[in-house]
């Protein structure tokens, strides 16, 4: 059985870090967010609901938006709530493969962060 997957509220700036950079670096595949669109979509169709279907790029402006809102406005936001909507967005679009790989860069960089 699978962990369940947590950010702790001191760890939501790593774990933004870590996600935008997976996210937008052309050269890795380490997050896959067009995968999670069609997984997303084909569920809705499988379920026969009325959807506006997913893609890569709503995961990427979603993910954007929470960085502007919690750049912008820092104290409309506890680190609590921010690690909850950041796992929000990671339940949608991170895949348990993904997770497991992004998990390993998070705790790379909290070592880096608490030797240096």
């Amino acid at each position: 059985m699978s962990r369940k997957r947590e950010i702790r509220p001191d760890e939501v700036t790593i774990w933004l870090g870590v996600l935008l950079d997976a996210a937008f670096d052309p050269t890795s595949a380490t997050l896959n967010l067009a995968r999670s669109a069609e997984a997303f979509n084909s569920q809705a169709r499988g379920q026969g609901l009325d959807f506006q279907p997913q893609t890569a790029r709503d995961g990427l402006c979603q993910l954007l938006a929470l960085a502007g809102d919690f750049t912008a406005y820092p104290e409309d936001y506890t680190d609590r709530r921010r690690a909850e909507l950041l796992l929000a967005w990671v339940d949608r679009w991170m895949q348990p493969e993904d997770w497991s790989r992004l998990s390993s860069r998070v705790r790379k960089r909290r070592e880096r962060a608490a030797s240096g």
